[in-house]
């Protein structure tokens, strides 16, 4: 049987037919009960779960493209420009990103 991951509505017939299957030596009464339960739960779970991925890849997309600008400046010899969100290393404030966790080009960026 093969089946089609990209497609919502096989990959939930493909679930119901495998948990009808762990589900059969369930009484009757309680079997189908479970089962959607047990479904609506899984549902909620990997909506979720592709929200928080939605979210984290457009984070990465953002920083992305934030610092492809930066590398894109520099590399036109202009100053980079400093966004109000990151703090300059000049203004002695600390609670920026932790430069021993940064790599060197890291922190050649960050000197510019």
């Amino acid at each position: 049987m093969s089946i089609d991951f990209d497609n919502k509505d096989s990959r939930q017939n493909y679930l119901n037919e495998k948990l009808d299957n762990l589900l059969s030596g369930i009484n009757n009464t309680y079997g189908q009960v479970l089962l959607d339960e047990l479904v609506t739960r899984l549902q909620r779970t990997l909506d979720d779960f592709n929200e928080e991925v939605q979210e984290i890849v457009g984070d990465l997309k953002e920083s992305s493209d934030r610092r492809n600008q930066i590398i894109h400046d520099l590399m036109e010899g202009k100053e980079a420009t400093q966004s109000e969100d990151v703090p300059t290393p000049e203004s002695g404030d600390t609670s920026g990103p932790d430069t021993s966790e940064m790599s060197e080009w890291e922190r050649r960026l960050e000197g510019k």
